[in-house]
């Protein structure tokens, strides 16, 4: 069901408790945060300055953890933690298990894989959340998936673990972007008077941005306290592909429609695919870390970390807004879709020949540039 006629409509519940629960749950992720700093250093949650990483501190990888364990005390707080699915939680402990291993040991991309397939089944297999259908994307009707729904959630749920947690690689980036989708989502949730699922979201935006508070640069701190790791940028995927499967996926009663979920996630899945689709022409294997992302062409061209967050995230809020509007105006499915591949074309290229970036950037301004304290991907 498209958003048009839905977007003006009255909430089920008042904006002043979400976003009180919005701030139960930053506030739990910060104090966590802190509780977990000192614990780090023993069992080596530490993201050391070496290799192609340019951050000049140690940094405890507890974002992640302290993001999960907020959201779960809010949920828990907020009476919502007995409705979660076992075989949903189940999976969530898989992805946790496996990114803390990580980010302790850099376990290889290969055993990470093996458990986000487990994660992705377990919701595929145990759960009633399933793509169902790619919408009308091709103009001749909607796709719908049958018997291949289940491979099509086990691969969204993957593809979107891996997208969030390639992008995170600056103070900040990551973080960013997941607020500004679940923002999206929140929007979409309020506006079809979906109570129970406007408080999650509003209660997992909070954790986000508890943990933002402590991660992102400002004026009166130059660097990150702590960073997501893997913990964060795997769970906060499997979360994000859960709620857009949740509204977009239904093949009745969806609250939004499968190519506007895409559209609100758009930059990291971008980035994913792109960087991806250059390795492999290059012949690398496409889980292969290197500068190709885009938040490293700018950063490479001479704006500073703070700038590149920034800009991303404004071009992420962008899109998402784009999205909302041309789901509540019905602009059809397959311009979406036809649009979003033009725009996969058009990264391909500037990723390709990243010259042309650091000419544009020259050509507005020439800023001071930043040491990065990011964590790469």
């Amino acid at each position: 069901m498209a958003l048009r006629g839905r977007l003006s409509r009255g909430t089920a519940m008042k904006e002043s408790l979400l976003l009180q629960w919005f701030a139960v749950a930053a506030a739990l992720t910060a104090c966590f945060i802190v509780l977990l700093l000192k614990p780090a250093r023993s069992f080596d949650l530490i993201d050391h300055p070496v290799g192609r990483k340019t951050h000049c501190t140690p940094t405890p990888l507890v974002g992640g953890l302290a993001i999960f364990l907020g959201a779960t005390a809010a949920y828990f707080i907020a009476g919502l933690l007995p409705d979660f699915s076992v075989s949903f939680m189940a999976a969530i402990l898989v992805t946790l298990g496996i990114g803390l291993a990580d980010d302790a040991h850099e376990i290889g991309h290969r055993s990470k894989f093996f458990a986000q397939i487990i994660a992705a089944l377990l919701i595929a297999s145990g759960t009633e959340v399933h793509v169902m259908h790619f919408g009308d994307i091709l103009g001749v009707g909607d796709v719908v998936l049958d018997k291949w729904s289940y491979l099509v959630t086990v691969i969204a749920i993957i593809g979107l673990m891996n997208a969030i947690n390639m992008i995170d690689g600056l103070d900040g980036l990551a973080g960013s972007q997941v607020l500004i989708a679940l923002t999206a989502f929140l929007t979409v949730s309020m506006a079809g008077n979906n109570a129970r699922l406007s408080l999650e979201l509003v209660i997992l935006a909070g954790a986000v941005a508890g943990f933002l508070a402590l991660n992102m640069r400002s004026p009166w701190r130059r660097r990150a306290l702590t960073f997501m790791g893997d913990t964060g940028g795997l769970l906060l995927g499997l979360l994000l592909a859960w709620y857009a499967i949740r509204l977009g996926g239904p093949l009745q009663g969806a609250m939004m429609r499968p190519m506007t979920a895409v559209w609100c996630i758009a930059l990291p899945l971008l980035d994913m695919g792109a960087v991806m689709f250059l390795r492999i022409l290059q012949r690398k294997s496409p889980f292969q870390a290197d500068r190709q992302h885009l938040h490293y062409v700018l950063l490479d061209a001479g704006l500073t970390v703070s700038q590149v967050v920034w800009l991303l995230a404004m071009l992420s809020a962008g899109l998402a807004m784009l999205a909302l509007a041309a789901d509540a105006s019905g602009i059809s499915e397959a311009v979406m879709f036809a649009a979003f591949l033009a725009l996969l074309v058009a990264y391909v290229r500037v990723l390709a020949r990243p010259a042309g970036i650091t000419r544009l950037v020259a050509s507005l301004a020439s800023p001071a540039k930043a040491p990065d304290s990011g964590t790469g991907s």
